[in-house]
């Protein structure tokens, strides 16, 4: 059902589907809205219908008892409600998101893995239904990047995009150059700050920045790619050892998404990336996010702030409830149309594909000829070698760390080069491959 009643001055009836963190947010900032928000002529929300998990708990800001339900259908049945706000990033959200556009009621959502995944179908089932679609806040949070990108720089060639998009690993990777501990010990820590979920697989492996990328990606590039697409790699075998190299080097690891044009396709790649320490991302530190843009004609921009948290990702989950009210008030059509990918859309190029240069670390025994033997395997991949560091004896073990960083390289000849490297008799433990990129 559209919303009938905008040229009557009602309000628009608001249904809201998870009344957690981001939901309470919500609810605050409508509450408690700030005179930007009052001078808006248009803007002027109710809320019709709350889904909850459980009726009984007890809330902060309270809400009336007979606004709430335990079932998310009854919001998106609600014939009082315009506008579903779906934040509760549970599997059935799918259903609930694609019987509201159905109806063509208009949807604000913060599920990146919705959006990341399954976000061709619903974009379609949008502009069939003459309805919105809006995710300010599935990527950065209260960080405007998707905004950005779609409207303030649709008059450039995105060029390339650099982003830090997970706050609770670049707290851990911040704590361990600061000497907090190995990943263990931060991990825990980060879990105790409550930056880190007590399963924290889907941050520390990297695929919860690749969602957010695959995202990105689509209204950047044009680009087909879902978050399964990208290449991850997750921090999980990052050690400060690894740190303590790249700060000789007058590097900084940074877990990065990276997403370049290359030959009318486009490298989509999130993992621990090798980054000058004067860089911008290099220092942006602790749970904060960044993202780096190069525009055709713009040049580089940089967006950067808080990724996660109730009031930031709040602040994004309004701000597209504003906007899609003011586009309706002023009879301006749905926006979904730029989402629609279609024939000219680009495809992702295979991590084997890609060139870079990296960071090669292994443990080996302190005899005659091992490098040498490391430098052949090399040479016979076409990988050059730009600087090496061995590090003193270890007189307990009779061991030597040793640090090799390449010229470019590409990513296939590099695994090659890994796995003959580690059969090397004088080798001992895994070889650590690390790669760099020169901001």
């Amino acid at each position: 059902m559209r919303n009938k009643e905008l040229g009557n001055d009602m309000p628009i009836g608001v249904g809201l589907i998870g009344l957690g963190t981001v939901g309470s947010g919500v609810v605050e900032l409508l509450q408690d809205a700030p005179a930007s928000l009052r001078r808006r002529k248009h803007v002027d929300f109710a809320l019709r219908r709350v889904a909850v998990r459980d009726l009984d708990k007890p809330r902060s800001p309270a809400l009336a008892p007979e606004l709430l339900t335990e079932d998310a259908a009854e919001v998106v049945a609600d014939p009082d409600v315009q506008l579903v706000v779906e934040l509760t990033g549970a599997p059935p959200a799918f259903e609930w998101v694609s019987e509201a556009l159905r109806q063509g009621k208009d949807v604000v959502t913060a599920n990146k893995a919705l959006l990341a995944e399954r976000g061709e179908e619903l974009f379609e089932l949008a502009l069939a239904n003459g309805a919105d679609l809006m995710f300010e806040a599935s990527v950065a949070a209260g960080i405007p990047i998707i905004r950005s990108l779609r409207n303030g720089l649709v008059a450039n060639r995105v060029e390339s995009l650099y982003g830090i998009l997970n706050g609770t690993t670049n707290y851990m990777l911040t704590r361990m150059s600061r000497g907090a501990g190995d990943y263990a010990d931060v991990l825990k820590e980060a879990q105790d700050q409550g930056y880190a979920e007590p399963d924290p697989t889907m941050d520390v492996s990297g695929m919860d920045a690749a969602q957010k990328l695959a995202i990105l990606c689509r209204i950047a590039f044009h680009c087909t790619g879902t978050g399964r697409d990208v290449f991850c790699e997750g921090i999980e075998q990052i050690e400060s050892r690894d740190i303590e190299y790249a700060r000789e080097l007058g590097y900084a690891i940074k877990l990065l998404a990276i997403a370049k044009q290359q030959d009318g396709r486009v490298e989509a790649r999130v993992h621990p990336a090798m980054v000058p320490e004067d860089a911008l991302l290099a220092n942006i530190h602790d749970e904060f996010n960044a993202i780096q843009v190069q525009g055709s004609a713009v040049g580089p921009q940089v967006f950067s702030g808080r990724g996660a948290g109730r009031l930031p990702t709040a602040s994004a989950v309004v701000a597209d409830m504003v906007e899609l009210v003011e586009r309706k008030a002023a009879g301006a059509s749905t926006s979904i149309g730029d989402m629609i990918l279609g024939e000219d859309a680009v495809a992702v190029v295979p991590i084997e594909d890609v060139q870079m240069r990296y960071f090669m670390r292994v443990l080996v025994r302190d005899q005659p000829g091992v490098l040498a033997g490391i430098a052949r395997i090399l040479a016979e991949e076409r990988i050059s070698i730009a600087s090496v560091i061995q590090k003193e004896r270890d007189f307990e073990g009779g061991s030597v760390p040793l640090v090799i960083v390449t010229h470019e390289a590409r990513e296939a000849a590099m695994q090659q080069a890994q796995q003959a490297v580690a059969t090397l008799d004088a080798v001992q433990g895994a070889v650590k491959l690390i790669r760099m990129e020169d901001l």
